[in-house]
């Protein structure tokens, strides 16, 4: 068992969608589901559960963990603990946009751990990040990305990042689908929203032994 999977998407890619389907359905610590950290979206929960990164509630500094954290590994897995009322061994999802800017880091330096990256066009990301709300979304704070302009730059940046780093650890993006649910994470019994994820691919990478 992993001791985290850290999700990474940019804004809009429904990354929170697939790591809300990972969390609830496989064996992972959700002691951070506070009623105070969530945000609805219509009638679902667009956000759940802690986020980090600039502006958010935890981790200030994960857009630059390298200059930041440099060699003190254990700085930095307490600020990804902090948010989780139960120690236990359960696995623990840390939820942040920047960490894109950072993925060579991680990969490096957290041993026992994964990286579930997230990806849509980056048009696409832009529209339904408008559409679930945009800059009136109350949780987490997307103030760092200042503007639309900016907000729309640092997704392509970010998908590209993302993109690199695949491109150079792992095969190559796949559609989420259940069957790769059942490869990646084990048995289940998913039905995913096909129309909703239909343009969504995701790709698992081990971090370095």
């Amino acid at each position: 068992m992993h001791e985290y999977t850290f999700l990474v998407g940019a804004p809009g890619s429904r990354w929170s969608g697939v790591g809300q389907i990972i969390a609830e359905n496989f064996d992972y610590n959700r002691s951070d589901e506070t009623d105070w950290r969530l945000y609805k979206h219509g009638k679902f929960s667009g956000h759940k559960g802690a986020y980090w990164g600039p502006g958010m509630e935890l981790g200030h500094e994960f857009h630059r963990l390298e200059s930041f954290y440099g060699n003190n590994i254990k700085s930095f897995r307490e600020m990804c603990d902090r948010a989780f009322n139960e120690r236990n061994s359960k696995t623990k999802m840390i939820k942040c946009h920047q960490f894109a800017y950072n993925l060579d880091w991680l990969h490096e330096n957290i041993i026992n751990s994964n990286i579930l990256l997230v990806k849509r066009g980056n048009q696409e990301c832009f529209d339904w990040w408008k559409q679930a709300g945009g800059w009136d979304i109350s949780y987490p704070n997307y103030q760092w990305y200042v503007d639309d302009h900016h907000m729309l730059h640092y997704i392509e940046a970010e998908n590209k990042l993302a993109n690199d780093f695949t491109e150079y650890f792992a095969d190559d993006w796949e559609d989420l689908t259940e069957e790769w649910l059942q490869e990646k994470f084990g048995k289940h019994n998913i039905k995913l929203d096909k129309e909703k994820y239909h343009d969504v691919q995701v790709c698992l990478v081990e971090s370095k032994k």
